[in-house]
C-alpha cells in the first residue's frame, strides 16, 4: 500500500517540503524567543523577590527608631534600576525576535512562492489534460453513437413522432 507522501505529485511534494522547512524554522525562532523571554522573566522575578524580601526583612526586623531614612530611597532606587534593565532586556528580545523572523521569511518565502507557482502550474496542466481526455472520451462516445444504425421506425418516420 502506498503512503500518502508517495501519492503526491513532485510539485506538491516540493511545495509541502518548502512549507514544512519554513514553518519549522519559524517555530524554532518563536521557541528561541520564548525561551529568552522566560529566562528574562525568571531573572527579573528572582531579583524582584530578593529586593522585596530584603526590604521586608529590613522593615520587619529593624525597630522604627533605628531605621535610617536614607536606606528607603536606596532600596527603591535599586528596584527601579532593575525594572529599567528588565525593560531594556525585553526590548532587546523583541528586537532580536523581529530580526530573526525577518531573516527566516527572507530565506524561505521565495522558495515557498516558487514551489506554490509550480504546484499551481502542475494543477492547471493536470486539469487541462483531464479536460482534454474527457472531451476525447465524449467525442468517441458520440462517434460510436453515430455508428449504430437507427431503427427502421425512426428512419422512416416523418419529422417527429406523430403517434
Amino acid at each position: 500500500m502506498n503512503s500518502f507522501v508517495e501519492t503526491l505529485s513532485p510539485a506538491a511534494r516540493n511545495h509541502a517540503e518548502a512549507r514544512i522547512d519554513y514553518y519549522t524554522d519559524l517555530s524554532q525562532a518563536v521557541l528561541h524567543s520564548l525561551r529568552q523571554l522566560s529566562e528574562l522573566n525568571v531573572q527579573f522575578g528572582r531579583a524582584w523577590l530578593e529586593e522585596s524580601a530584603s526590604s521586608l526583612q529590613y522593615n520587619l526586623l529593624t525597630p522604627p527608631s533605628e531605621r535610617q531614612a536614607q536606606n528607603a530611597p536606596q532600596q527603591g532606587g535599586a528596584l527601579l534600576q532593575k525594572l529599567q534593565q528588565y525593560h531594556q532586556q525585553l526590548a532587546q528580545v523583541a528586537t532580536e525576535f523581529q530580526s530573526e523572523i525577518n531573516k527566516v521569511a527572507q530565506e524561505h518565502v521565495p522558495q515557498a512562492a516558487r514551489t506554490a507557482t509550480e504546484l499551481a502550474d502542475a494543477g492547471r496542466q493536470a486539469a487541462g489534460k483531464h479536460f482534454s481526455d474527457e472531451a476525447s472520451r465524449f467525442a468517441n462516445v458520440a462517434a460510436q453513437n453515430q455508428a449504430f444504425p437507427q431503427a427502421a421506425s425512426v428512419q422512416s418516420a416523418p419529422e417527429g413522432n406523430k403517434n
